[in-house]
């Protein structure tokens, strides 16, 4: 199973874009690239700009090249209207979304889902709703969890994560669980046993605010119950939690049980092997500094002692 990140937090841009490759079918989940229109109270960066147009051409090439294209929610980072990426990305594919009416927030009902659908009407080659679905495409098998909470509650709506195995292989894709810190959104990646994981961490930049502190030990433990209780052998810790500076250091319960088990917790970035840049967290220093430079992390850590950054798991 061929796994690459497409757009992602630690690239400097909104995103979990990603495709998968297996013997049987071309997949891309959630094709769409934004960035926080403010932070620190400054508008978005040049430099972040840029890096979205680049992301965006990423995930237009391989989704193009897809045979499956997922939606796992109606939020603009997780698909596109037509803006840098083209609607013409779904054309001949079969679509793959989140249930438009059901267990969904109101303003992804009332108006984000209608819209994208309305998008990229009479495009797909067949559009299923996902939720709780499983598909099998030769041998590699296509499993969505029944909707969960986008984060600690439901004030978000509700996303789908999705399983994609073959073989030995198995990849486990959370979408916006901010965590996970609730059961439901936990139980199905301790089920599915993934031998990798692409999980979006815990929303630490509003710890406080919209995040809780309780919220945050229960996501670290349900991780690192997962590093115990699963064959996971790579963790990508990603999205919301790459908004934080300060990442490393609340990562640190679960890095010290990955590290008892051999787990490789890891940015995407690090995955790829490429300098972490962590543009939306680093706007006011890139302000001030006049983008002349990018404040990134290390390369190396657990998140983590960096081991095989292939990108077949």
């Amino acid at each position: 199973m061929l796994i690459k990140p497409l757009a992602f937090d630690s690239f400097g841009v909104r995103s979990m874009a990603t495709y998968v490759e297996t013997e049987d079918v071309k997949i891309t989940i959630d094709p769409g690239v934004s960035l926080a229109p403010r932070r620190f109270g400054l508008p978005t960066h040049p430099l972040e700009l840029a890096r979205q147009k680049e992301c965006a051409k990423a995930v237009q090439s391989h989704a193009e090249a897809s045979d499956i294209l997922i939606v796992t929610h109606y939020h603009y980072d997780h698909h596109d209207l037509g803006g840098l990426i083209p609607t013409s990305i779904y054309t001949g594919k079969k679509v793959f979304v989140k249930h438009p009416r059901e267990n969904i927030n109101y303003s992804q009902r009332a108006e984000r889902a209608p819209r994208f659908l309305q998008a990229i009407r009479g495009l797909p080659k067949t559009l299923d709703y996902a939720d709780g679905v499983h598909k099998v495409f030769g041998r590699t098998s296509l499993r969505f969890s029944k909707a969960v909470a986008h984060g600690t509650d439901t004030q978000l709506g509700y996303v789908v994560e999705v399983s994609i195995g073959v073989g030995g292989e198995k990849l486990v894709y959370t979408s916006d669980v901010e965590g996970p810190s609730l059961p439901e959104q936990a139980r199905f990646i301790l089920d599915e046993k993934p031998s990798f994981l692409i999980v979006d961490g815990p929303l630490t930049y509003m710890l406080g605010y919209r995040y809780s502190q309780a919220s945050l030990e229960t996501s670290m433990e349900n991780l690192a119950k997962i590093v115990e209780k699963t064959p996971v052998k790579t963790i990508l810790l990603e999205h919301h939690f790459m908004r934080d500076l300060n990442y490393r250091k609340l990562a640190s319960p679960l890095c010290e049980a990955a590290e008892r088990r051999g787990v490789q917790v890891l940015t995407a970035a690090e995955f790829l092997g490429r300098k972490v840049e962590m543009l939306e967290a680093s706007r006011l220093e890139l302000y001030k500094s006049g983008g002349s430079r990018t404040t990134s992390a290390s390369k190396t850590s657990n998140l983590g002692e960096r081991k095989n950054l292939a990108s077949r798991p």
